[in-house]
């Protein structure tokens, strides 16, 4: 199974024009696939059956913390937080650090916080595209997903509007695959770092009604973690928050164009993406790929599979999204779908902290152009959208419309 010969090559070019037919292959003839990652010859393993992704991330046997990956890996330089502070967000924690961090962080998204950011969401939403008028052409990449959620994020972690350009810059370039990009990469991984420890500095010297200063009283109140795991909280609500909601809404919004049905059952029933038609669309292209990198703390079996410690494991959401044994006719967009929970915002431990604000800031990002612009539609032929070839993330370059 694991050694199966493949009809395509992973994470090309080919590959991403067309990435579920080839998940749809490897969930039936190799679902725990060896794979050597050609950055570094790095050996490791793509998952792609619901069960087993499930299993995976529900297993605190497989770490996400990148010290814990095999020699290949730490040679190969995949590291994403480049020995900084990263290391310390909650994504790439493993308990007791990871329960003590989040635990601190989870006051910040009840219910009731996550309700006193929908007035926020909504005045940046009319602002974006107060000067839109039916029948112009826009790139809804760059003018709609991707200005709102870093906003939303500068309003509610308390920095400055100034700095919210330069921080969405920064957080692309720590994602990019460019090579050209590589050799800033540092640069934009020091400067979030900077600005996490700027922005602690500035809300402890002038507390407000903010979610950074919220995070500080928590801590200090708790007085269980560390000022660097602080820091690494801010930074991740802004590289989160900024990056896979800008992904998830273009995502939605080229799902629906592709499904026009679908859009007209929003433009009939708005209340529908508030229940089952946000998780639907999660469902269908959540911006996570495959989750970070999983790494086993001894070998363990996965079906017929026996996976080293330490070599990285990819749980590719995407296919277990789409896994036919699990959800009925999975590549069907159906807002009305009910059933089994998808994985578009995790599982286990490391389940998404933000879900909920996720869930907002795109629900009303989606329900506002679907009300407003009901003749939305491609200005370029459907083949011409590209997505950008990132292997962990489901991420399109552009999205030009006509409203």
């Amino acid at each position: 199974m694991s050694n199966t010969a493949v009809p395509f090559e992973l994470f090309s070019p080919d590959y991403f024009r067309d990435p579920y037919t080839a998940l749809d292959w490897l969930r039936v003839n190799s679902p725990v696939h060896r794979y050597v990652f050609p950055v570094g010859d790095v050996p490791m393993w793509v998952v792609t059956r619901y069960d087993d992704a499930m299993a995976i991330l529900a297993d605190t046997r497989f770490s996400t913390a990148e010290w814990r990956g095999s020699p290949e890996f730490q040679a190969a330089g995949l590291s994403v937080s480049g020995g900084t502070i990263l290391a310390q967000t909650i994504p790439g924690l493993d308990p007791p650090q990871h329960t003590r961090v989040r635990r601190c962080a989870m006051s910040a998204f009840t219910p009731r916080n996550v309700e006193r950011w929908r007035d926020d969401i909504r005045r940046i939403i009319d602002q974006t595209i107060q000067d839109w008028e039916p029948g112009q052409e826009k790139d809804l990449v760059a003018e709609f997903a991707a200005p709102i959620p870093p906003a939303v994020i500068a309003t509610r972690l308390g920095f400055t509007m100034e700095r919210r350009a330069e921080l969405a810059r920064d957080v692309e370039l720590l994602i990019s695959t460019e090579p050209e990009d590589f050799p800033r990469i540092p640069g934009a991984r020091q400067r979030l770092v900077d600005y996490g420890r700027e922005l602690v500095a500035m809300k402890r010297a002038e507390p407000g009604d903010d979610l950074t200063s919220a995070f500080i009283r928590a801590a200090d109140e708790e007085s269980k973690i560390t000022e660097d795991e602080l820091t690494a909280l801010v930074i991740i609500m802004v590289i989160a928050g900024v990056g896979t909601t800008k992904m998830f809404i273009t995502n939605a919004i080229l799902a629906l164009l592709d499904h026009p049905d679908q859009r007209k059952m929003i433009a009939d029933d708005p209340a529908i993406l508030a229940g089952s038609g946000i998780e639907e669309l999660l469902r269908y292209e959540s911006p996570v790929a495959s989750v970070p990198w999983r790494f086993p703390t001894e070998s363990i079996r996965v079906r017929d599979v026996e996976i080293p410690a330490g070599e990285p494991v990819m749980v590719m959401i995407a296919s277990a999204n789409r896994d036919p044994d699990v959800f009925d006719d999975p590549h069907r967009l159906d807002l009305t779908r009910t059933g089994p929970r998808h994985l578009g915002l995790g599982h286990g431990i490391h389940n998404c902290l933000g879900a909920a604000v996720a869930r907002l800031i795109s629900g009303m990002a989606l329900g506002t152009l679907v009300e407003r612009f009901p003749d939305l539609r491609l200005a370029i032929p459907r083949e011409h959208v590209r997505r950008n070839e990132i292997w962990a993330l489901n991420d399109y370059r552009a999205l030009p419309v006509i409203l």
